[in-house]
């Protein structure tokens, strides 16, 4: 999945100031419009004052609790509070990280390879027992034979359904790393407040309390009006194209482009606390993707009569070339970072004020856009959201010590700022590939197009394929209010009672990628959030050693789940 780095201070304590987040909310005002990654263009409308150029930034929402909440709060009171339901929740989070649904980047396609899905049906199997009422009053239905959607329908067919998502896959735990967990990766074991396990945090917590809020509403004798969807893929980690692909055909053929009110995956930075002010951070957009597989074929010959420079040593060049020239970085009204920090800034005593004015003229003001930048850059996390990143991962060459290596295999992954393209990525790949072939006299080729001829010493071929920077969803309608307000529910009356301030809910942006990549199409109201005080990355062991949630934080996402739908269901479409 993909979560936000945090800055190394952060932290999940009410006690701590002065957390440094990492995430981005939306463009600064529909009247201000982009600069390229080039160049500076100023915007169309420029504030005449300070007081002006601060007013229509961020918008603070209101805190929306269902009407129901008013008469009887004691469902909500139950989830939180009670003991024996805390047990229960417990033992159905362990049950489903016992289950290791690992995937690994060589699985096929179900239909193919049927053997190598075989936990995910003993998942469904755990599902079934733990959640008898979701199995008995909605539909289930399974795409690609391990994908699970359900549909509570609703009595109002007019009203655009409510997508609720999550996956059900994890990563794989290396055997190497086994021992420095502090419980076996799959035993599920919590203490009472903490539980550890892969797929603890991501995302079987999302896709358990889900169905348990789900659970809940039933008992109580909820019905909705307007129609509910879960769907759970089975293959996020490996790219979603035998789960959340075939799930978002179907529910496109049932109920057609632009169909929902809105869409809730994984992801998200935690709830962060600046001084008296909780920021929650749901992001809007995310990063495009890009893998770029570049081999080099040279001629081969015995290690007792080497040329000046091996084909790996070529290789280790063009990695230091591509590593010394990072992308430029860039800061527009499009990026949802700069919207976030005009969060902090608005609400927060987190910015110097030098820092405050310089955030709020971002926009529009090329020198306060250069301070801006200059400060993120400045800041490990932070500054990977104002440009596209580039990480050498996997590198493969040579087969024996006294052979020269002939062919040399290297794996670049990208995360492309919402400001650049697919397009942009390899053409600065290239450029690298360019200076290097040229003082070593290779050939290029581009999936297989000539660039540049190949030489008697050799050619570079690149290929692959990514994804482009998501859109960004609006935070000026109906949908985003209900999901913020829903969110500053929790938090405020729940998770931090006791702050003097209002909570802010500031949109993000996705560093990495989630499913709601297949689901562009269905609506323009996609956010990716998990509610937790507890950030996965830095703080929970994601994806690494020692993966665990709290169940504090497991209680909490199932109220926001069942308050939300309430919340969604009041709500009137546009």
């Amino acid at each position: 999945m993909s979560l936000q780095l945090l800055d190394e201070k952060s932290s999940s304590t009410p006690t701590t100031h002065k957390k440094q987040v990492i995430v981005a909310i939306l463009t600064f005002i529909s009247l201000a419009i982009l600069f390229s990654s080039n160049s500076y263009i100023a915007p169309l409308f420029t504030p005449s004052s300070p007081v002006e150029s601060t007013i229509r930034l961020c918008p603070s929402g209101k805190t929306l609790r269902p009407s129901s909440f008013y008469k009887d709060n004691s469902s909500v009171e139950y989830i939180i509070h009670d003991p024996e339901f805390r047990k229960e929740s417990i033992k159905k989070l362990s049950g489903a990280v016992k289950i290791p649904t690992i995937t690994f980047d060589y699985y096929q396609d179900p239909f193919v390879n049927p053997e190598q899905w075989n936990n995910f049906t003993h998942f469904h199997w755990f599902l079934e027992s733990q959640f008898p009422l979701v199995y008995q009053s909605l539909k289930v239905s399974k795409p690609n034979i391990y994908n699970l959607v359900f549909e509570w329908e609703g009595t109002d067919s007019s009203l655009k359904p409510l997508l609720l998502t999550a996956h059900q896959d994890v990563v794989p735990v290396e055997e190497e790393t086994i021992s420095k967990w502090e419980h076996d990766p799959f035993e599920g074991y919590s203490d009472g407040e903490t539980l550890w396990g892969r797929g603890s945090s991501d995302c079987k917590t999302m896709l358990i309390g889900e169905l348990q809020a789900i659970e809940r509403l039933i008992k109580d004798g909820f019905t909705p009006k307007r129609t509910v969807i879960l769907a759970f893929g089975f293959d996020e980690e490996i790219g979603g194209q035998f789960g959340a692909a075939h799930i978002a055909k179907q529910l496109t053929e049932t109920y057609g482009d632009d169909s929902l009110f809105a869409l809730v995956d994984e992801g998200g930075s935690a709830i962060s606390l600046f001084d008296d002010v909780a920021v929650s951070l749901p992001s809007i957009g995310e990063k495009g993707a890009l893998s770029l597989q570049i081999t080099l074929t040279t001629p081969g010959g015995h290690s007792s009569v080497p040329p000046d420079h091996t084909n790996i040593g070529i290789v280790a060049q063009l990695i230091n070339d591509i590593e010394d020239t990072p992308f430029e970085s860039v800061l527009t009204p499009i990026n949802p970072t700069l919207n976030f920090l005009q969060c902090v800034a608005k609400y927060t005593n987190e910015f110097d004020e030098g820092l405050k004015n310089n955030v709020f003229k971002a926009a529009y003001d090329k020198a306060a856009n250069s301070k801006v930048i200059e400060y993120l850059s400045s800041i490990r996390g932070y500054k990977y959201f104002v440009r596209t990143t580039q990480a050498v991962d996997i590198i493969d060459g040579g087969v024996k010590s006294n052979a020269l290596p002939e062919y040399t295999n290297l794996v670049i992954n990208h995360r492309i700022s919402v400001e650049s393209s697919i397009e942009e990525t390899i053409d600065k790949i290239i450029g690298n590939l360019e200076t290097i072939a040229n003082k070593f006299d290779l050939g290029i080729y581009h999936d297989q197009e000539e660039i540049l001829p190949a030489t008697k010493n050799g050619h570079f071929n690149v290929s692959g394929s990514g994804l482009s920077p998501s859109p960004v969803s609006p935070l000026n309608n109906t949908s985003w209010d209900v999901f913020s307000g829903s969110i500053k529910h929790i938090i405020e009356d729940y998770i931090y009672p006791n702050l003097s301030k209002p909570a802010v809910v500031a949109g993000n942006l996705g560093t990495g990628n989630t499913d709601t990549s297949k689901y562009w199409n269905l609506t323009e109201n996609i956010y990716r959030y998990r509610l937790s005080t507890l950030n996965g990355i830095l703080e929970g062991g994601t994806h690494s050693v020692n993966e665990h949630t709290t169940i504090d934080n497991h209680l909490s996402l199932i109220a926001f789940t069942y308050e939300y739908i309430k919340n969604v269901d009041e709500a009137k479409d546009e």
